[in-house]
């Protein structure tokens, strides 16, 4: 080789070492390479997880951001993985990280998790280990199938740190719960392995780490601020570290150094533990650090050769390191246990387990593993699931949900979920026949117990008569039984029947209150039920013998009870416990779950338990749709609308059926096909008078005198609804259902009406001439209608549309039933004195006796060749051939006081008639008439129009107002002058008024204390869900006018002696007219085009009168103790009732006079040229203005008014209306439209001379429904110096509006400066936060020279606070992760030196660019003040020094704060069972998300929810701050 080769290769090799040894400089600087004397920690705060190098101050690197609330953090060197713990979003992730980037992250543990306050990795068997101190358990889980195990759960009390020893197969955790303590054990959870190791001098043990080489253990306690070391037995211990610590949370080891993080002062401090040096702190954090490891390879280092669980050792799915021989244990997820006669090998799924219903989750717990581990099912949607049974057939899982009233099933997984059955009402308790393949459950609503098939198919109400609130329900279906509870208030029992509702027989009814669960011991035949009340489980036999108490100790309020094998399974609601004893004896009490919120129901089960057998198990028993194993037989059963067939298996569908009602029931009876009789569940029947069916739109309505209402539901019971209130006794019904309309006759008002079948266009037909009207039939095709008349004791008719009614038949006795023969034009009815059934030609021709020798006939039904009737008294019902009375015989019996009867003829409704097609085109109501004509007419009051098809509704009557009640009185020829609007759900109606702009009904609420309105028409509206609220809270609501030209509302209240006002176009303003000294205003009236108020005022005495805007107030007349008030609009005449006479003037206080004396009147209304008047019991009369020699007479129907308001033609030329004139404010536009000051005028009057008004709130964009409070005028008068003094006080900011006259900046003594630091007093900021200041609070804002200045500004001294002042000058510290080695850095800075000090410049200039963003802080939410300001709430800093500019930052410390939060709704459904001596939580920057911890030994347990009760069983939330948060999670900084 040659010298020049030489020197070439020389050079190169000179060349390629200076590359690599830059190489290894650029890989230190970026923290790419640690060595031993510069380790890289891996830290985590609340919001990323960061790494540094601790010999270089010039950078961290946050490798993983976006945590919600970040807590423990680990690695596993080998794969390259961060893993990590988020207590708010209940998470165990990791992320691989090889130096250069960062992969996605990996969801390990995401359910069941609720604090996992520490994990460890097993670096080893690549599995994570973790604490959880709010489930109260340690487990691991396998990182890459997810296999997971719970450990310990039982004396584990508040976990916090975990480490591990592999290669011993050692685990090590603090425990700072009631007992603090540090444990041992093996990692495989064997419980002989377990052991405390220090239990002596400890208080709050956080942070634990191990030395693998000297097999040392070291610890921090954050409560006697020390560090100290043990041996692996506990022994050996020494105080390493004794003083300087503040709140130490998270400790590592690494190479003789110690490093932790501490809360209080937010750094990272290390101690040598080999030169026993000082403290030195190597980072200031900002957010505060959390847990801490050394991220090196050299602290998780791999054996050689075999180890333990290297290749699984066989096991199907975990495999545990031990500290005993062989080293490792096979173990199985949690829940599943080993199969028989082998070490290695699990089933796939628990094989034993128990299913809760928890309201808004269902959890399964497996019963093969001692540890009792809830899981949440993965199921979606569940509002208010109460409870949940098993079929073990198919493995799917049902639960009702009486929310949403359905019942749901789906796989043991979650899987394949499908509603199967929407009720009508609400499902509460479902149990399951896996034989016949049903399924049943209780409606403590409809008051029912309903069977269907699994699938949601052939429905049926099997029992629901003598049922008051039926809750649990069990099924014995081998020996053809159920069982029920019912636990009504006054007759709580337990029952039994056949599967079929039959044979029922009472087992308990004594000595019980509130029977809850139930469940059944079906081998021994027990009967066991837990009650709420009495706080027992008991036991009888199935006959209700051998009763006796099985358990009653600490026992508050069962609800679910379950048995599998020999244990008894319940729940406790208010406990929220699951427990269980041995079912024989009562005793062996074992606690399966304990804080667990909301358990209702329960049930146990086994895979592949034998199910026994019964007759409907085999091809379901040879029946089409239900089959029901008895206890004798079996027998197949139809859903309601199908009838068996003659081989009493086949369900078909009639032709025809009877419906029948009596009392408080509504049943059907087969014509065909004998023993198919049911009764329809309707619930809320009181006394059902009259009966009509529709055929085609498969409905049944009905009359029930006692609620005074006509109501309607399907034909198999379901989906009632009233259409029709304020009746009298409506005793005939009948329904034209070509036209759609159903007619009626009222006996106590004497009135023949019809309506649309919905309830609408209600139209008096007659209401003259008639005596006592009972039954009506129609014969739509020739438009005729027919009723009785039990005064007169003859049969009538008239035309459709009531006109030109004649006698028909005389002399016919008290006729109660009619019924039409359509094909022979025949009338039959039954009648009374004498009792007789009759029929006759409908010409009045061909009279005969069908049928006598009866004791009372009162219904009657005709079908095809024959005729049915019932007798009141004998109950029987009868039929024999309609021709000539023969074949007479007898169909049922035991239906005594039968009120009607019809026939369900499906073929019967197919005949049309002039009205059939676009119901005749008219637009509310369509009336045949004789010869195929028809007429077009309108509910009652409503003008029918030159077209005479559509109508119009009247502009000028009397509204009146009863309790819950409104209607119409209308003086017209030919119309009945009162109606009832079709308005339901009215209830404590004080006064009413009307909007004929918008048709909308004004009413004052006597209960809820507000002003509400619904639109109302001639159909049906809902005063509850149509209706909207205008102004909430009013003190002791009295009277109220409408300015329908000005679109405004005015009221009065008894508690603030005001006249209030709103608009009601948008809401958009309320505000006060009218407020005096010693002023009461009581009852209002409104000219409306005079534009005049006009008032009662019990302070002053007198009736007054002002302009519209509450100006030019006058005083009519001296008057006191008014009673009601109204002005009459023509005349202008005002009329007051006082002293049980009536009192009129004139506006201009002229021509006093009395109008009318004899009684007490509670309500006035001039209309017509009459006074409609009502006293406090009397009906209502009307006095004649005109004639004073006329009397007031009667009004007749209508019962005691609380209100009239009379209707008059609306002035739409007048230039007020609209309610936009003079701004749209209420009271602005006067008479004449001449412009007044509206709401402002009151608000002079409301504030003082040394108080500000604010601005009316603005609506909000759109919205002219949101209801308006009565109580913002009072609230927006503010002190006068509150104007411009930096805060809003007003709800517009119009207290803070106009403050710019300084150029600069307002100081908050008021004087000007051109910057912050010109003002000596600060200023106020609240709004504006400024660069470099100093907040005292969430107001005021200092300059930094203000700052310990030895002169207090801050209102609290903060600003002078020692913490700050003895180190203000000091700035936040940054670190950099990367350095390199002592050895070799002296030659990589000279060889990149230019490299270092630019990198050196940039990361300064990072620094400070991250100073001044943390000067810049987000504007602050504005605050409600009251009128008086309090001071504010002051919060203190952490201890350690900070700047200026951070001290704005950190906001309160949280262990006297509400920044906690308050506690979460059940996270995983788990209540916490926080320390005796919960540590202090530390410095915090804001109020972040946070879970409350609660302390259960301050208080025993939760507040318990309300008792007894299916429906109202929440549990209510702990109380937030009952202790300080502990320290396991840090707020969100």
């Amino acid at each position: 080789m040659t010298k020049r080769r030489r020197i070439v290769q020389a050079d190169k090799i000179i060349q390629n070492v200076i590359n690599v040894f830059c190489l290894l400089m650029f890989l230190q600087l970026k923290g790419y390479y640690s060595s031993i004397s510069n380790p890289v920690l891996l830290y985590s705060t609340a919001t990323d997880i960061r790494v540094a190098n601790i010999s270089k101050l010039s950078k961290i690197n946050a490798i993983i951001k976006g945590l919600e609330q970040g807590s423990a953090v680990d690695f596993l060197c080998k794969s390259n993985l961060i893993c990590w713990s988020d207590q708010t979003a209940e998470l165990i992730q990791c992320m691989e990280y090889n130096n250069t980037h960062s992969g996605e992250k990996m969801k390990i543990v995401s359910e069941g998790i609720i604090t996992p306050t520490g994990i460890a990795i097993d670096w080893y068997t690549d599995k994570i280990y973790w604490t959880d101190g709010e489930t109260n358990r340690i487990e691991v889980i396998s990182i890459e199938h997810k296999y997971r195990k719970v450990l310990f759960w039982t004396e584990v009390d508040l976990a916090r740190a975990i480490a591990l020893v592999p290669k011993e197969g050692l685990m090590f955790w603090t425990d700072w719960g009631e007992i603090p303590k540090i444990e041992r054990a093996g990692m495989n959870g064997d419980p002989t392995t377990r052991k405390i190791i220090v239990k002596d001098n400890i208080f709050w043990p956080n942070g634990i780490t191990v030395d693998y080489n000297n097999n040392l253990i070291y610890w921090v306690d954050a409560k006697l601020q020390f560090v100290d070391m043990i041996d692996f037995n506990g022994n050996k211990r020494k105080r390493i570290v004794k003083d300087g610590l503040k709140y130490p949370y998270a400790l590592t080891y690494f190479n003789e150094k110690l490093y932790w993080t501490d809360w209080k002062t937010w750094g990272i401090y290390t101690w040598d533990i080999s030169t026993n040096g000082g403290i030195k702190e190597v980072i200031k954090s900002d957010p505060v650090p959390v847990d801490i490891k050394v991220y090196d390879r050299s602290r998780q280092l791999m054996p050689t050769g075999d180890y333990p669980c290297k290749d699984n050792e066989g096991c199907s799915h975990l495999c545990l390191l031990s500290p005993t021989p062989p080293g490792y244990v096979c173990a199985c997820p949690t829940g599943v246990k080993l199969k028989e006669d082998t070490n290695t090998t699990c089933y796939n799924s628990p094989q034993s387990m128990l299913l809760v219903a928890q309201r808004s989750i269902i959890s399964k717990i497996s019963l093969d593993s001692p540890d009792f581990t809830p899981y949440t099912l993965p199921l979606k949607d569940l509002k208010r699931a109460l409870t949940v049974d098993f079929d073990p057939k198919t493995e799917y899982i049902y639960w009702a949900d009486s929310q949403s009233k359905t019942i749901s099933r789906a796989r043991l997984d979650g899987s394949e979920q499908s509603v199967v059955i929407h009720s009508n009402g609400v499902p509460d308790s479902i149990a399951i026949d896996p034989l016949a393949r049903n399924i049943y459950w209780t409606d403590p609503v409809s008051d029912t117990i309903t069977v269907a098939r699994l699938d949601g198919s052939a429905r049926k109400v099997i029992i629901h008569d003598d049922l008051y609130d039926p809750r649990a329900i069990a099924l014995h279906p081998t020996a053809g039984w159920m069982f029920w509870s019912d636990w009504n208030e006054k007759k709580p029992k337990i029952e039994r029947a056949n599967l079929d509702g039959t044979d029922r027989m009472m087992l308990v009814s004594e000595k019980l209150t509130w029977p809850n669960g139930i469940a059944l011991d079906t081998e021994n035949n027990k009967l066991y039920w837990g009650d709420a009340r009495t706080h027992k489980i008991e036991v009888c036999n199935m006959d209700g013998s051998e009763r006796r108490e099985l358990h009653s100790s600490d026992i508050l309020h069962i609800f679910g009870l379950t048995l599998l094998g020999p244990h008894l399974y319940w729940t406790d609601m208010q406990r929220r416990t699951l427990d269980r004893i041995n079912k024989d004896t009562g005793l062996e009490r074992q606690a399966v779950v304990e804080q667990m919120a909301n358990m209702m129901g329960v049930k146990a089960f086994r895979l592949g338990e034998p199910l026994g057998h019964n007759p409907c198990a085999d091809h379901n028993g040879q029946c089409s749709h239900l089959c029901f194993n008895r206890p004798h037989d079996h027998v197949c059963s139809c859903p309601l609308g199908l009838e068996l067939g003659k081989d009493r298996k086949t369900c078909i569908e009639p032709e025809a059926f009877l419906i029948y009602s009596r009392k408080n029931v509504i049943g059907r009876i087969s014509i065909e096909n004998e023993n198919n009789d049911a009764v329809l569940p309707i619930k809320e029947l009181k006394e059902v008078s009259a009966l009509a069916v529709h055929v085609s739109g498969s409905k049944i309505y009905w009359s029930d005198s006692k609620t005074k209402t006509i109501n309607r539901c399907s034909i198999n019971g379901s989906n009632m609804e009233k259409i029709l209130e304020w009746m009298g006794l409506v005793e005939g019904l009948a329904i034209d259902w070509s036209a759609q309309n159903i007619y009626w006759t009222d006996t106590s008002s004497q009135r023949i009406e019809v309506a649309r079948l919905d309830g609408s266009s209600r139209r008096t037909l007659i209401w003259q001439g008639l005596k006592k009207p009972k039954s009506i039939v129609l014969d739509p095709k020739k438009g005729y209608m027919y009723w009785s008349e039990l005064g007169p004791k003859s049969i009538k008719r008239a035309t459709m549309d009531g006109a030109s009614p004649t006698v028909v038949f005389e002399q016919v006795g008290r006729v109660h039933a009619l019924a039409i023969d359509y094909d022979t034009r025949t009338m039959y009815w039954a009648a009374l004195d004498p009792p007789v059934i009759e029929f006759a030609y409908l010409n009045g021709t061909g009279r005969k006796v069908l049928a006598d020798n009866i004791p009372m006939p009162f219904a009657l039904a005709l079908y095809a060749d024959r005729v049915f009737w019932g007798d009141w008294n004998t109950g029987l019902i009868e039929v024999s051939k309609k021709a000539d009375g023969t074949n007479r015989k007898t169909i049922h019996n035991q239906l005594d006081y039968i009120s009607d009867l019809k026939v369900y003829h499906r073929g019967r409704d197919t005949l049309s008639n002039q009205c059939g097609v676009d119901n005749g085109g008219c637009s509310h109501l369509c009336l045949p008439l004789p010869n195929n004509d028809y007429r077009c007419a309108c509910p009652t009051h409503y003008r029918l129009n030159k077209d005479n098809i559509s109508c119009s509704e009247p502009e000028e009557y009397l509204f009146f107002a009863q309790k819950n009640a409104v209607g119409r009185i209308m003086s017209a020829n030919g119309e009945c002058n009162d109606a009832f609007i079709p308005l339901t759900g009215l209830k404590s109606v004080r006064a009413i008024e009307y909007d004929p702009v918008n048709k909308h009904l004004y009413w004052m609420d006597d209960e809820s204390h507000a002003i509400r309105r619904v639109p109302i028409s001639h159909s049906t509206t809902s005063a509850v869900t149509n209706a909207v609220t205008i102004v909430t809270d009013l003190s002791r609501p009295f009277h109220m006018v409408l300015d329908i030209l000005g679109r405004a509302l005015y009221w009065t209240c008894l508690d603030t002696d005001s006249i209030n006002a709103t608009s009601i176009d948008n809401n958009s303003s309320i505000g006060v007219i009218l407020r005096g000294e010693k002023m009461m205003p009581r009852h209002l009236a409104f000219h409306q085009t005079k534009r005049i108020l006009i008032w009662s005022d019990a302070g002053i005495g007198a009736i007054l009168r002002a302009n519209v805007d509450g100006t030019a107030r006058v005083e009519l007349a001296r008057a006191n103790n008014v009673t009601a008030l109204a002005v009459e609009q023509t005349s202008g005449t005002v009329y007051w009732a006082v002293a049980r006479q009536i009192h009129a003037l004139d506006l201009d206080s002229s021509n006093r006079r009395v109008v009318w004396q004899g009684g007490g009147v509670g309500a006035l209304g001039a209309y017509g040229g009459a006074l409609y008047l009502c006293g406090a019991e009397r009906a209502p009369m009307r006095l004649p203005l005109h004639r004073r020699e006329v009397p007031a007479a009667p009004l007749p129907h209508l019962a005691r008014l609380v209100a009239a308001v009379p209707q008059h033609r609306v002035a739409r030329e007048h230039p007020c209306f609209g309610g936009r004139a003079c701004g749209g404010a209420p009271g602005a536009c006067g008479a004449d439209g001449v412009c007044g000051c509206g709401l402002r005028c009151g608000a002079r009057r409301a504030c003082g001379d040394n108080q500000f008004q604010c601005a009316p709130p603005a609506p909000a964009a759109g919205d002219a429904t949101v209801a308006v409070s009565a109580s913002p005028p009072e609230a927006r008068c503010i002190p006068a110096e509150w104007k411009c003094d930096g805060q809003r006080d007003c709800p517009d900011g119009s207290d803070e509006a106009r403050c710019d006259a300084c150029a600069g900046l307002r100081c908050a003594d008021g004087s000007c400066a051109a910057a912050l630091g010109g003002c000596n007093t600060g200023t106020y900021c609240a709004h504006a936060p400024l660069p470099d200041a100093f907040r005292c609070d969430e107001r005021l804002c200092l300059a930094p020279r203000l700052v310990c200045d030895n002169h207090q500004h801050c209102e609290d001294g903060a600003d002078e606070a020692p913490s700050l002042c003895d180190d203000y000058t000091r700035k936040d510290q940054v670190v950099s992760v990367g350095t390199p080695a002592p050895g070799g850095q002296s030659y990589a800075l000279v060889a990149c030196g230019v490299f270092a000090g630019a990198g050196a410049a940039l990361s300064a200039a990072w620094a400070a660019l991250r100073r001044l963003r943390r000067a810049r802080r987000p504007p602050h939410a504005q605050r409600n003040f009251p009128l008086v300001k309090p001071p504010l709430a002051r919060t203190s800093l952490p201890s350690s020094g900070m700047s200026a500019t951070g001290s704005g930052s950190m906001g309160s410390n949280s262990a006297g704060s509400n920044s906690a939060g308050s506690a979460s709704d059940s996270l995983c459904g788990r209540y916490p069972r926080p320390t005796a001596n919960p540590p202090p939580s530390p410095a915090t920057a804001s109020g972040g998300r946070r879970r409350a911890y609660r302390h259960y030994r301050a208080s025993n347990r939760p507040p318990p929810p309300t008792p007894a009760s299916t429906d109202a069983n929440e549990s209510e939330p702990e109380p937030a701050g009952r202790a300080p948060p502990p320290s396991p999670a840090p707020l969100l900084y």
